[in-house]
């Protein structure tokens, strides 16, 4: 039994075959010969014609109305045809889902229409970014709301909406345009119903707030370009058509820069590039003869045109008498400096003035008219910007709180804004 046992362990365990070093390494080599051999005979082979495309053939892709049933693309965004493929025009390549629920990241400006522009939010004011008119409000047939009608005219070459009221009922409609008359003869209870019928990108409009308009008067404020002497605060604010010279509104240029910006300010109101823009940029000089640019720069580079001087421009506010600004020792409606206000009656220093506190008309920011020292509860409206026979008294901060909501007269306009 004992020796059964030890063969069987000798069998089990006992060593069959015995490897010298070299047998060893010499086997060792074999296998990792063949595996290199193995290796670039797959590589050479396989991954390098993949990689380099060294099978591959010379062809021509023809992308013409016969051949595009042999590609595989999306019809509703490519097209192809004889002059060979290419996106759709006007379809959206990204879509984004959510975007009915969240639109927080949506920027107005990306999408501004023909005739509007982007305007940066104001925390002052509690604005975010919007979209405002880049003219003032034109009249137009709804046959071609690309052309500004120029009758009615007042007889100050503006449209007189107390004439034919720019309406869809007339056949007309509000737009915002380069060419024709501003609207006048407007009540601001008639500019509100006139903007609240325009829609852009499928969203009702409204008469500009006084909010929104101090967020676009503080934004050029703020701009080097929109000051005569090139500084913030140096020479005066460009305030537009205000020397009455012409005695009458004037058109605008679809060309926003260059002497353009003057556009038909000059005497005659016939030259739309006059011969040089402006003519004087020391300070209290705004409202001189070649001084009148209509035209400013907001902060991310978009023009806007007509804030100050040409036409006054009704905003959505109203205002008590006795909640009017006041200056001590003064009673009376009058025209006043800003800097001379001692107080804001039921409203504060943003809804009326510049940031510069040391702004007056000198540096063309304009004036306020205002009665100081009242009790009487007559409501007024917000009137902003001045008109083209208000010389040092226009400007982009220019208000006057002296006309009843109701009250239609030539020199009072429409201002439209989203």
């Amino acid at each position: 039994m004992k020796n059964i046992l030890e063969k069987l362990k000798q069998y089990l365990f006992a060593p069959r075959w015995h490897f010298s070093r070299f047998e060893f390494n010499l086997l060792s080599m074999l296998f990792i010969s063949a595996g290199l051999i193995g290796g670039v005979y797959l590589t050479l082979s396989k991954a390098f014609p993949n990689v380099f495309a060294l099978n591959d053939t010379s062809n021509t892709w023809t992308f013409n109305t016969a051949n595009a049933g042999n590609y595989t693309y999306d019809s509703t965004l490519v097209t192809v045809d004889n002059s060979g493929a290419r996106p759709v025009t006007g379809v959206n390549k990204l879509t984004n889902p959510t975007f009915a629920s969240d639109v927080t990241s949506w920027s107005v400006g990306a999408v501004a229409p023909a005739g509007w522009v982007a305007v940066p939010g104001d925390s002052t004011y509690s604005t975010t970014e919007f979209l405002a008119m880049k003219y003032e409000a034109k009249c137009a047939a709804t046959s071609d709301l690309t052309t500004g009608l120029t009758a009615p005219d007042s007889g100050y070459h503006t449209y007189s909406d107390s004439g034919t009221a720019c309406t869809a009922a007339n056949s007309k409609a509000v737009v915002s345009v380069a060419s024709g008359y501003p609207i006048a003869n407007v009540s601001q209870t008639n500019a509100i119903t006139r903007c609240s019928t325009v829609s852009i990108n499928g969203s009702a409009t409204h008469l500009i707030t006084n909010n929104e308009w101090m967020t676009v008067a503080r934004n050029a404020e703020a701009q080097a370009g929109n000051w005569s002497l090139g500084a913030v605060g140096s020479g005066y604010l460009f305030a537009g058509h205000n020397d009455n010279a012409p005695a009458l509104a004037v058109v605008a240029s679809t060309t926003d820069t260059g002497n353009n910006a003057c556009a038909y300010t000059d005497t005659a109101g016939t030259t739309e590039a006059p011969a040089s823009c402006p003519t004087n940029t020391a300070n209290n000089t705004s409202g001189t003869a070649g001084n009148q640019k209509r035209v400013l720069t907001l902060s991310n580079g978009q023009y806007i045109w007509d804030i100050p001087g040409n036409v006054w421009e009704w905003t959505n506010d109203t205002i008590t008498e006795a909640n009017q600004p006041d200056v001590t020792g003064q009673t009376g409606f009058a025209w006043r400096e800003f800097t001379a206000l001692t107080s804001y009656g039921s409203l504060t220093y943003d809804a009326y003035r510049p940031l510069g506190s040391t702004y007056d008309a000198t540096y063309g920011v304009g004036r306020i008219y205002h009665n100081s020292g009242s009790a009487a509860s007559t409501v007024y409206a917000f009137l902003r910007g001045g008109y083209w026979n208000n010389t040092s008294y226009a400007g982009a901060f220019t208000a006057r709180l002296f006309n009843t909501p109701g009250l239609c007269a030539l020199q009072h306009w429409l201002s439209l804004r989203q």
